[in-house]
């Protein structure tokens, strides 16, 4: 009975033991944020020049990423990827972001980049031999004038062959856009940064958002980054803070999530540029519920894993 009475204690024992250690495993630093924006003095500088901003515009401050470490360790971000805050003909500022990659914080890069220039392949090599390019981001209008432009679809080939990322900084009426890119160019990787730009109007998304998302949520190499939640609320930036519930969120988190799928769905923060609308925990807190509630999977999916294997992070690039 002794010898029964002491086994049975010692698996009790050994029980507890383990759920303890899962419980501190469950709090070291897990999630992936693939969209922060760093800037150093140098680029802040130049573009003071041409650029007022709002005093409280992050985009105008300098920021490296220990600056970020505090909210990671406290939120439980294990890494982050740099998205580009720089111009197409300042590619110098794409070097000085390259350079942060010492950090261990940081996973990689999405560049900045001018598909017209004869040099851009020059530039993009370089990029390469980093070892922390992961993709580059285009905004709205310049799309459009590559898919026509011989030199750029030249570029883009080379990128399509090499699988790269294409993030892509548009609204819902550049969906064709993005659509004709995913056709003729099937090796790349296509983002849609911001859930498309979307925007919440009396607790409303309209039509047209829905049916571009729809349209290019067709295309099997087309992801949504589900990204800066709090600035599709209805506020001023700088003035207003967004909705924190949920609830809130649902009339475009829910036709991204649904058209989609769990496996092309991406968590990011966009930080700092989404605390011009409220407090990044929020952002983090709102799309781990939102993810959660659809299934563990999911929230594993959307939060890490989707991000490591789109944008190809190597394991030896995490802390």
């Amino acid at each position: 009975m002794r010898l029964t009475h002491c086994i049975r204690n010692w698996w009790l024992c050994a029980f507890i033991l383990i759920a303890a250690l899962s419980a501190v495993r469950a709090e070291e630093p897990w999630i992936i944020d693939p969209h922060t924006h760093f800037k150093s003095d140098a680029q802040v500088a130049h573009e003071s020049k041409t650029n007022k901003r709002h005093p409280k515009d992050t985009l105008g401050m300098a920021m490296t990423p220990e600056d970020y470490r505090s909210l990671a360790d406290r939120l439980g971000i294990q890494a982050t990827m740099i998205v580009e805050a720089v111009e197409q003909d300042q590619p110098q500022f794409n070097d000085w972001v390259l350079a942060q990659a010492k950090s261990d914080l940081v996973c990689g890069y999405v560049a900045r980049g001018d598909l017209t220039e004869e040099d851009f392949l020059t530039h993009h090599e370089r990029y390469v031999k980093s070892g922390y390019l992961n993709g580059y981001r285009f905004r709205m209008d310049e799309l459009a004038a590559y898919l026509d432009h011989e030199t750029a679809r030249r570029h883009l080939q080379k990128l399509d062959e090499e699988g790269m990322v294409i993030d892509l900084l548009i609204a819902h009426q550049h969906a064709a856009d993005a659509i004709r890119l995913a056709r003729e160019f099937q090796g790349l990787k296509i983002v849609l940064n911001h859930c498309l730009r979307a925007r919440i109007v009396d607790g409303k998304i309209s039509a047209a958002w829905k049916k571009a998302l729809i349209d290019c949520a067709q295309e099997a190499n087309i992801y949504c980054k589900l990204s800066s939640i709090i600035n599709f609320a209805e506020v001023k930036a700088f003035e207003d803070r967004a909705p924190v519930d949920l609830s809130h969120y649902l009339p475009v988190l829910n036709p991204c999530f649904d058209a989609f799928g769990e496996d092309r769905v991406i968590f990011a923060t966009n930080w700092a540029v989404c605390e011009h609308f409220g407090k990044v925990d929020d952002v983090v807190r709102i799309m781990r519920e939102f993810l959660e509630k659809k299934s563990y999977a999911a929230l594993k999916k959307g939060m890490r894993e989707n991000a490591i294997r789109i944008y190809r992070i190597s394991a030896d690039k995490l802390r």
